[in-house]
């Protein structure tokens, strides 16, 4: 063997350590570490059950793209829940003056987020269930074709709108869809990564009052006046709001 092709493979060797390292960083799955504030809301709006939560994620070894998650509720009674982040929001900055704070948040659908190699990301998740999405489009549909072959047959008659099928189904679908109730509540974060099969799970735990239950059963009766605006009578002016709870989270 030459001495040329000794000092070829001695050159060679010396880069195999950083190899090694770069086919070793390449090969490692990301670890997230996932933190909650202390409390989170808890709600039935327009479209259905809904809880709302910040998470702040810290990723190590390496970058991670979080491109899913769900959060599975349990009650007491062993019933449980499956709930999909529909959107995100972060704040952009807070102005302090002498009249009060001023926060500006973003927010935007959830499709994906970042979590870059030892930085903190902070997100105000909102969650809520597809199966009711997915139910209130279709019961949506079937009153919008109702009220239209009224159009198209003369003036629409609210009276009759509310006494039809599709009206009282869609009431229905609020009357019997909220699923807070008093008592301790178990929750699992699951947390896909982008182009692995890995979930990190989060867990924690948080109770509703019964004063808290009785504040969310008010609006279903909402619902109703959500319902007669958007359907029947788009310029009448709403009073009132959707009411939330904020129970305190424990781990």
């Amino acid at each position: 063997m030459k001495i040329i092709d000794v000092a070829a493979i001695l050159g060679a060797l010396a880069w195999l350590p950083q190899i090694i390292s770069w086919i070793y960083h390449w090969l490692q799955k990301p670890k997230i570490s996932v933190y909650h504030e202390e409390e989170a809301e808890v709600g039935f709006i327009k479209f259905g059950n809904a809880f709302n939560i910040r998470l702040s994620f810290l990723a190590r070894r390496k970058h991670a793209l979080i491109d899913n998650i769900e959060l599975c509720i349990t009650d007491k009674d062993g019933a449980s829940h499956t709930f999909k982040w529909i959107w995100y929001s972060e704040t952009l900055y807070e102005l302090q003056a002498p009249t009060g704070n001023a926060t500006m948040a973003k927010q935007q659908n959830a499709i994906a987020i970042n979590a870059y190699k030892d930085v903190l990301i902070e997100k105000f998740i909102g969650f809520q269930s597809l199966s009711f999405l997915d139910r209130r489009k279709q019961l949506a549909y079937k009153l919008n074709s109702f009220i239209e072959n009224q159009r198209t047959v003369g003036q629409i008659d609210a009276d009759a709108i509310r006494r039809s099928n599709e009206y009282n189904e869609l009431l229905r679908l609020y009357k019997n869809s909220m699923i807070w109730k008093t008592g301790d509540y178990s929750a699992i974060c699951k947390i896909h990564i982008a182009d692995t099969n890995t979930y990190m799970q989060h867990s924690f735990k948080f109770r509703l009052s019964d004063i808290e239950v009785e504040t969310l059963k008010k609006n279903i009766e909402f619902a109703r006046k959500i319902i007669d605006v958007e359907f029947i009578n788009p310029q009448q002016q709403i009073e009132g709001t959707w009411l939330w709870t904020k129970p305190s989270i424990n781990i």
